[in-house]
């Protein structure tokens, strides 16, 4: 059923109907607002007016910028909704979330309606809502996420390229650490922020550091403090001393009974004598019936052998039996430990061969098409592939045998092995925690120490 509604002789506001397009809908809105904004204050109004929640204004706005909805954007700004520059609630800007959509032409929509070109806004790499993220500009997301088109576009609209972020981080940087060399070469040579950018990985370098050293700390108290204590001085405390101790303060409270006590004990002691006679008396009579128990118990233990070993000898069978499967897990082991390895070794082989051609042939050729930097990035591989690459395949395959140890002792000894593998799994995590840690340590101090290694030769060349 269509309705009309007339606010005091005004315009009528334009009809609705139950089955209207989304088009009629919008256009709907469009005029609400427009006979909205005619109405002067003076004017009394019948009925209120409900504007949507902010929040919902901010999600549909951010919507369509994702959707690349250009009409929708510039209706939400053109009608004073929202505004160019409005964060969302991770704190991005809409020229960073149209840039996180890949689209040059909403780039180009926003900057037109007045977006700020060089505003700071959130951007959260690992797009996890739990991350707090870190503030940068559409540049620096653009180049972060190796967009050269964007990166272009945004230069030409007059994008700073050397805003340094809280951090440290400028565009050339986070193009240069994500391994975008096209980006790198278009971008013009910047320094700065060096500091500030080592500061930041440093404490976050510190950070592990500390909270390794944090850990070596508390399992030292607890090792080397709480359980020798419990064992040394606690346990012979409440066992022996206090027990001892208030047995002699009870005697001495009690001494003035003890002559009592002593009379009692030798006046007692002839019937005490006597009993202990007829017991022993007793035994002696009964000795002959406990023998005779005796022998038919052996007799029983005896006549048991056999079902044990019969049992022992399934049991042996059993075990026999599962160690083909046993077998299977360690050979699939041991074969993907070789196929890992000669990978490795394979590739070892082809980069010593080649970075000895890439060599011979840069001496043939005067070093005209084929550089010093060529041969370098030759011997560069063949340094990675053996102290890298060789010693990770290595480690992978040592890796391996825990779970190949696991497979076995389930498949050879059931649940009783699943035992004993997870018991020496928990000794061997005792013994390997404090390394472990101390490895956290040294790794921190090396990156800190690396990162300023890093921007020293960064200073020097800072396209490096």
């Amino acid at each position: 059923m269509d309705t009309t509604v007339s606010i005091d002789g005004d315009a009528p506001v334009p009809t609705y109907t139950a089955l209207a397009s989304d088009d009629a809908i919008s256009s709907t809105i469009d005029a609400l607002h427009l006979s909205a904004s005619t109405i002067s204050p003076s004017t009394p109004l019948p009925l209120t007016i409900f504007s949507p929640p902010l929040s919902h204004i901010t999600s549909s706005f951010y919507r369509a910028i994702a959707d690349r909805n250009d009409e929708i954007v510039t209706l939400f700004i053109q009608r004073g909704l929202t505004s160019p520059d409005a964060p969302d609630a991770k704190g991005r800007t809409p020229l960073i979330a149209a840039i996180l959509a890949g689209s040059g032409q909403m780039v180009c929509t926003l900057l037109a309606l007045g977006a700020s070109i060089n505003l700071f806004g959130v951007y959260d790499n690992n797009q996890n809502y739990w991350h707090p993220g870190v503030p940068r500009t559409p540049l620096m997301v653009a180049a972060a996420r190796g967009n050269l088109a964007l990166v272009s576009l945004l230069m030409e609209f007059g994008a700073d390229d050397a805003i340094i972020a809280p951090d440290g981080a400028l565009a050339l940087r986070l193009a240069a650490d994500a391994g975008y060399r096209e980006i790198v070469a278009f971008l013009p040579a910047r320094r700065g922020g060096a500091f500030r950018r080592w500061k930041t990985q440093h404490a976050s370098a510190m950070l592990r550091v500390r909270k390794a050293a944090g850990k070596i700390w508390v399992f030292g108290k607890v090792f080397v403090w709480y359980i020798p204590r419990f064992v040394v001085w606690s346990v012979p405390k409440h066992l022996v001393v206090l027990p001892v101790g208030r047995a002699g303060a009870y005697c001495w409270r009690h001494k003035g009974e003890f002559g009592r006590w002593c009379k009692r004990v030798v006046c007692e002691l002839p019937g005490r004598v006597k009993r202990a006679a007829e017991s022993v008396g007793r035994g002696l009579v009964k000795v002959p019936g406990a023998v005779v128990k005796g022998v038919r118990f052996v007799g029983k233990a005896v006549g048991k052998i056999p079902g044990l070993v019969v049992r022992f000898v399934c049991w042996v069978g059993r075990v026999v039996s599962r160690i083909p499967a046993a077998g299977r897990i360690v050979g699939e082991w041991i074969w993907e430990g070789v196929k890992k390895v000669g990978g490795v070794v394979g590739d070892v082989v082809l980069a010593v061969v080649s970075a000895v051609h890439t060599a011979v042939m840069a001496a043939v050729d005067f070093f005209r098409r084929i550089t010093l930097r060529d041969v370098w990035d030759g011997v560069v591989r063949v340094v990675r592939v053996v102290v890298v690459d060789l010693p990770v395949a290595v480690w992978a395959g040592i890796k391996g045998f825990g779970e190949v140890s696991y497979g076995v002792m389930k498949a050879l000894f059931g649940l009783c092995g699943q035992v004993v593998w997870w018991i020496a799994r928990g000794l061997l995590w005792v013994a390997n925690y404090v390394p472990r840690q101390l490895g956290k340590i040294v790794l921190g101090v090396g990156e800190s120490v690396g990162k300023g290694v890093h921007e020293v030769m960064v200073w020097f060349d800072p396209k490096h």
